[in-house]
Order: C-alpha cells, then sequence, then structure tokens
C-alpha cells in the first residue's frame, strides 16, 4: 500500500498533476491538494535546474536565459533524476542536445555541453601518483623496448569543430567580451586530466593525439616510435621522447611497464 502511495506521488511529482494521485491528498488547510502538489512538482524540477545551471554554467552563458531553461526542462522530462546522487544528473546532457530538435543543429552547445561535463568526470576520477622525472631516467635502456605508458585515469580525449576551450576559458575568466564561437577550417583535438585536485586541458596536434590514444592501450614506445615513423622518418623516436617527455612533466603518466631484462 504504501509503496503504491509512493510510486503515485513520484509520478505525480514528474509529471506536474496526477489524477489518480490527487483522490490520496486529503483536504483541509489554505490551499487545496492540486496546489500542494504543484510546490512538490515546481520544487522537483526548480532544484534540477539549479544543479544543471550549476554543471554547465558556460552553456548557460552560451545560449542565454531563455533557452537554457528550455533546456533544462525538456531534459528533465526526458531524463529525470535516477541516482540517489545528483552529481550524476546532468550526464546525458550532450546526448540530449544531439538528439532534440533545434539544438541538435547548435553544435557550439553540444560540444560545450560535452567540454564542460568531461571536467566532472575528471575531477572524481582516481588521482594516481604521476610518474616522476627521476623514474623515467632510472629505466635501463634496455628495458625501453618493452616499456608501455599508463596514462592517469582522468585522462579524456575530445575532437572539436569549434572554439569551444577558447570560448569556455573567456567566459570562466571573467573577460569583459567573452568570445564568441567561431568554427575551426580543420577540427581539432582537445585533452583533459587531472593532477593535484586541479582540472587541466589543452590543444595538441593530431600527431600527439593519435600516439596518445595509442598510448592509453598501452602500447610499447617502440610501437609508439613506429607509428611516428611515418610522419618524421628517422627523427621518430626524437618526437616520441619529446612528447613522453611532456606528458610527464604534466603529470599524465600514471605508470611505467616494463620487461625485467
Amino acid at each position: 500500500m504504501l509503496k503504491d502511495i509512493q510510486g503515485k506521488f513520484k509520478d505525480a511529482v514528474f509529471s506536474g498533476i496526477n489524477d489518480p494521485f490527487l483522490s490520496e491528498v486529503q483536504e483541509g488547510g489554505k490551499i487545496g491538494p492540486e496546489q500542494r502538489l504543484s510546490i512538490y512538482a515546481h520544487a522537483y524540477k526548480a532544484r534540477l535546474v539549479d544543479v544543471l545551471v550549476d554543471d554547465f554554467p558556460v552553456l548557460h552563458s552560451l545560449v542565454g536565459d531563455d533557452m537554457f531553461e528550455e533546456i533544462c526542462l525538456g531534459y528533465i522530462d526526458n531524463y529525470p533524476s535516477e541516482h540517489p546522487s545528483l552529481r550524476y544528473f546532468g550526464q546525458h546532457m550532450a546526448r540530449y542536445l544531439k538528439d532534440t530538435k533545434p539544438y541538435r543543429d547548435i553544435i557550439p552547445a553540444i560540444e560545450m555541453a560535452e567540454f564542460e561535463w568531461a571536467f566532472n568526470d575528471v575531477f572524481d576520477a582516481p588521482d594516481l601518483a604521476p610518474v616522476t622525472v627521476d623514474q623515467v631516467t632510472a629505466i635501463r635502456p634496455e628495458a625501453w623496448t618493452t616499456l608501455r605508458i599508463k596514462l592517469q585515469p582522468s585522462f579524456k580525449i575530445h575532437l572539436f569543430k569549434w572554439n569551444t576551450q577558447a570560448v569556455w576559458s573567456t567566459v570562466t575568466d571573467g573577460a569583459e567580451k567573452p568570445m564568441r564561437p567561431q568554427e575551426y577550417p580543420v577540427s581539432s583535438h582537445c585533452i583533459q586530466w587531472k593532477k593535484d585536485l586541479g582540472c587541466f586541458f589543452r590543444t595538441i596536434e593530431d600527431d600527439e593525439a593519435y600516439v596518445l590514444k595509442i598510448a592509453r592501450e598501452e602500447k610499447s614506445f617502440p610501437e609508439i616510435c613506429e607509428i611516428l615513423f611515418e610522419q618524421y622518418g628517422e627523427h621518430a623516436s626524437h618526437r616520441a621522447a619529446e612528447l613522453f617527455r611532456g606528458w610527464v612533466m604534466e603529470g599524465l603518466v600514471a605508470g611505467l611497464e616494463h620487461a625485467e631484462l
């Protein structure tokens, strides 16, 4: 009986008004059952809108107050909260925008939703101790033939068609005139990761993006050099070492594995 009433109450709050449940609400007080129920329904959606405002501040700035509220209400209807923690509520925002007219045609908004939500996942990812320069220099020369790189669990990589990162930076930095969305002549890659509880990102070249994807699969260092050989020839090992050194300095590398030779 109680479970049935709770289910009806949930449906009523989700839908706003639910006639089957109104009969369960007693009369009395200054307002009637329908008004009391509408207060709960409004409070439910208002709280979830607040959550989305916190999770997507730059998306909010990009599309404006009216459209963002419209997006939020539509999102709430299509993806009601299903987890005890509101941390995960906005995880489907980019998918919702991609699947819904007219938002699916606003590519900067979709990319911004992906970029902003990724920061939540990056921050909450396990924070492993980064590999140090001393650990790298301690690797014996013969071990490099089997060396495999383990990236931080927080590592993410995206391909953007618009200047999403630049727009995000100018808005979050409080610039008087935030950068407006512009489409790149050629799509660019961006990586995100965490170090010492701080979230970072940067735009990278295509070769680094390809190599990072290979490194994420824990391919060996010689395999990485072989991939770079097609572009850099005899300088491939130098480029691989340059990239590897940069990853270590940024805290991107969480582990090194190699055979005991």
